[in-house]
Parts: structure tokens; C-alpha cells; sequence
């Protein structure tokens, strides 16, 4: 270990006071950039146990309302009847038979369906093109006797380039359907 003292004594001596300037700035760039890798990882490191204590507090009180939770679901499973709630395909059915049943055709795109623990949410797009105001009415009036298992979501209405008289319409339809028909 002396040995070493020694010879970076023996170097430092021999610089010239260029070099010794040259030397310290150099030590101070590195110790510059050390440390300001450090404080870096020590903010970021700060940050995320922040953000973990912040998600810890919010899954916290969702577990303290986890009673709650369970009454709501309880009082919700009360209004709806399992045997009415549809499946994917029973939903793009349904829809279709509803839409003949008032004597019109619709272009339906496939169910996009996202699952869940407690039941599955089905989304259904459907185009009606060159219907009458009367018919549309028809149609909202057939959908919405079907609430709650059948929702619209969203509907576009615009009118037929060719037959002003006429309007194209887009329907966004949401249906649930349970997974266990016993809750």
C-alpha cells in the first residue's frame, strides 16, 4: 500500500501544472457524474416506493370495502335473472332476431368479448342502412325492452347519401352474461 503512495506521490511531483489542472478535472468530471448517477437512482428509487405506498393505501381500502362490495353485488344478482343474461353468440342471435322481427336486415360484426371473475361483458357493433325514422324508433323501443341485459351504448345516426329520407345507423350494444348461474 505504501508502495503504491509512493509512486502517485512520484507521478503527482513530476507533473506539470497543466497536467496536475488537467488530472483534477478530470476526477471531478468522474465524481460529478458519479454522484449524479446516484442521486438519480436514490430519487427514482424514492419515487417508486411512493407510488407503492400510494398503491398499497388504495388497495387497502378497497379490501376495507370489500363488505360494501359484497352487499351491492347481492342487491344487483337480486334484479337480474342468470337465465336471461346472454352469451356471445346468444347476444349477436338475439340482436339479429330482433332486428327481422321489425322486417329489417343489419350488417353485424362478431361480439368482442372481455372477461371478468364475476361475469363476461359482450360489446356488438350493428349497421342498419337505408331506414325510415319509424323503423328506428321501432328498434329502440324493441332494444330497450330488453334492458338490463341488452344496452345501448352509443348510436350514429346519419342520414342515406343517396335517399335523404333514409338513414344509415350504427348501434354500440353491451350485454353481460354470468358465469355462475348459481350466485
Amino acid at each position: 500500500m505504501s508502495d503504491l503512495k509512493d509512486r502517485l506521490r512520484a507521478l503527482y511531483k513530476r507533473m506539470s501544472l497543466r497536467e496536475k489542472l488537467l488530472s483534477l478535472l478530470f476526477v471531478i468530471v468522474i465524481l460529478f457524474l458519479w454522484s449524479n448517477n446516484w442521486l438519480t437512482r436514490l430519487s427514482d428509487g424514492n419515487a417508486q416506493r411512493k407510488l407503492t405506498g400510494v398503491e398499497l393505501q388504495t388497495q387497502q381500502q378497497w379490501l376495507d370495502r370489500s363488505d360494501l362490495f359484497t352487499e351491492q353485488l347481492a342487491v344487483a344478482l337480486e334484479r337480474v335473472d342468470p337465465s336471461k343474461t346472454f352469451a356471445a353468440a346468444q347476444l349477436s342471435g338475439h340482436v339479429d332476431k330482433l332486428i327481422r322481427s321489425s322486417g329489417l336486415s343489419a350488417d353485424i360484426d362478431p361480439v368482442r368479448t372481455r372477461e371478468g371473475e364475476i361475469f363476461n361483458d359482450h360489446n356488438l357493433r350493428v349497421r342498419l342502412g337505408r331506414i325510415s325514422i319509424a323503423q328506428l324508433i321501432q328498434i329502440n323501443k324493441l332494444l330497450q325492452k330488453e334492458t338490463p341485459y341488452i344496452n345501448i351504448q352509443s348510436v350514429r345516426i346519419q342520414k342515406n347519401r343517396r335517399n335523404p329520407m333514409q338513414l344509415d345507423v350504427r348501434y354500440e350494444i353491451n350485454s353481460f352474461d354470468l358465469k355462475d348461474l348459481n350466485l
